[in-house]
């Protein structure tokens, strides 16, 4: 989201350097929404202006939330699953949620590594034994929970971090969006925008917004 913002205000900075006014006014509207608007006396653009402030609070609030359970996560399964402080990926706390241990007991990873290894290559030892030293974990990346129900609980909390970090996806693309009609909006009713066009269409199932405009 960073280099969103970056990006607009280098299109922004490059406008007020070398555009002609009109065509400053869509990129300024690009950048800030609502701001070519209230500049042309319309009361809207303050309705614009005060949605992306709003969105952009939303955005902050959703990945700080976010943030805040995956910390809260990952203390858990310190507490509960024996887990040893650390970095791990991504797909090492998938596993972490889904199997009550790392090791080769009952419903740990390990174990249903194993039975994978035997499964892939039955007449092969070799083969498992390879198989199961690339994919099952060390000890230096052991865990084992108390109880199924902590580990039904560290769940709740990895799947409410999970749905905060989704709600801030989809709050990025409306800011996004939010940019975008603040642009054609001036692009509509400026002097030039005769000499802009927009079409919609849809290429394998994926819609594509174009907009073309002659500065």
């Amino acid at each position: 989201m960073k280099r969103i913002y970056i990006f607009l205000l280098i299109i922004l900075f490059a406008a007020m350097l070398f555009a002609e006014n009109r065509s400053l006014m869509v990129l300024k509207s690009l950048a800030v929404p609502g701001l070519s608007q209230i500049n042309s006396g319309k009361e809207y653009g303050y309705v614009m202006l005060t949605t992306e402030a709003l969105i952009i609070g939303s955005l902050f609030y959703f990945n700080s939330e976010s943030d805040i359970l995956k910390q809260e996560s990952y203390e858990y399964a310190i507490k509960y699953a024996h887990l040893a402080p650390g970095h791990y990926s991504d797909t090492y706390f998938k596993h972490l949620a889904r199997y009550e241990s790392s090791g080769f007991d009952a419903g740990g990873y390990n174990n249903w590594i194993r039975q994978t290894a035997l499964e892939l290559y039955p007449y092969d030892p070799a083969m498992q034994q390879q198989y199961m030293a690339e994919n099952c974990y060390t000890d230096d990346q052991y865990w084992h929970w108390d109880s199924s129900e902590n580990r039904n609980q560290y769940n709740k909390i990895r799947n409410r971090s999970n749905d905060y970090r989704d709600y801030a996806m989809v709050t990025g693309g409306i800011l996004l969006l939010n940019h975008l009609t603040s642009a054609i909006d001036v692009m509509r009713w400026s002097a030039e925008a005769k000499r802009g066009n927009i079409s919609f269409s849809l290429k394998e199932r994926t819609p594509i917004l174009q907009l073309n405009y002659q500065w």
